[in-house]
């Protein structure tokens, strides 16, 4: 009885063996393929079945599941210089996103390895890449065109990764930069336009000076003008008025008038001791000096 006991438990722990061994469950983010002796069991259509999430019955040792990731898979693919039509060199970061739609044949062309994947979509993106940024200037690439180049690199791609059973999903430029040569050549660029604004600022500015110098000597003539006429007509005024002190002067009595006439011509010609005047000393000019008493 003991001995039929172990053989019974024996072989219903064969039994449970075998049926654990017999189950697999798929998770929500794969997909299996199962592999009967190394070949991919196929449907009576001789296509692949390809085992979404759940659970699934295999055979025991005859059958493996291959799983493979059903989710968007992301390549951050190094940066690298790409020439744009100007001939200029930039430093282009990108990356990819895709993820695997047709799983039989993923697995046919890569064997299941997502990095055999990633390698031939790092060729074509590098060979797109050179071809879009080779139809277009640098600011074309750096600034409006961006959007486009990246739409038509992805639209490219889908074209040739079917034969991966891959979809890419998006493509972006995570950084563009200047490569060192065209960073100098803007730096350049960018210190010859302000060398050319300070000139065009500067003869701006000596026009404006110009202008406001001829203006300012224009202002200055014509206020000399001015004052020089205003002091013509003040001394024309005082001469006048002089001239009628004089006459007024001349007419109360002509006899002080001349004396007043004579002390004035004294006072100008001896006003300097240097000069010497040379008259006859019975002149008229001196008429006062030599009598006091002339009336």
């Amino acid at each position: 009885m003991q001995g039929k006991s172990f053989w019974f438990l024996l072989l219903g722990f064969l039994v449970l063996l075998l049926g654990v061994n017999s189950l697999f469950v798929i998770d929500e983010s794969e997909r299996a393929l199962k592999l009967r002796f190394g070949k991919v069991l196929r449907d009576s259509s001789d296509v692949p079945i390809v085992y979404r999430p759940g659970l699934h019955f295999k055979l025991p040792v005859a059958d493996t599941i291959k799983r493979l990731d059903a989710r968007v898979q992301t390549m951050d693919a190094q940066p690298d210089v790409f020439t744009t039509s100007n001939k200029q060199f930039l430093d282009v970061d990108t990356y990819v996103q895709w993820r695997v739609i047709d799983f039989p044949q993923f697995y046919l062309r890569t064997d299941g390895q997502f990095r055999k994947a990633e390698s031939f979509l790092d060729r074509l993106v590098d060979n797109g890449l050179r071809e879009q940024f080779g139809r277009r200037t640098l600011q074309e690439a750096i600034s409006e065109q961006r959007e486009d180049l990246m739409d038509e690199i992805e639209k490219a791609l889908n074209e040739r990764v079917p034969e991966y059973g891959i979809e890419v999903v998006d493509i972006r430029v995570k950084k563009v930069n200047y490569t060192s040569r065209v960073v100098e050549q803007v730096y350049e660029q960018i210190r010859s336009e302000r060398r050319a604004t300070a000139v065009d600022i500067r003869s701006q500015g000596q026009k404006e000076a110009s202008i406001l110098r001829s203006k300012t000597d224009a202002d200055v003539q014509r206020i000399l003008a001015e004052a020089d006429e205003y002091s013509r007509t003040i001394r024309g005024e005082a001469d006048a008025t002089v001239a009628e002190v004089y006459a007024n002067s001349y007419n109360k009595n002509s006899e002080f008038y001349a004396f007043l006439r004579s002390l004035d011509a004294y006072r100008e010609s001896f006003s300097n001791k240097g000069d010497v005047l040379v008259i006859q000393p019975d002149s008229e000019f001196f008429k006062y000096l030599k009598n006091s008493k002339a009336r």
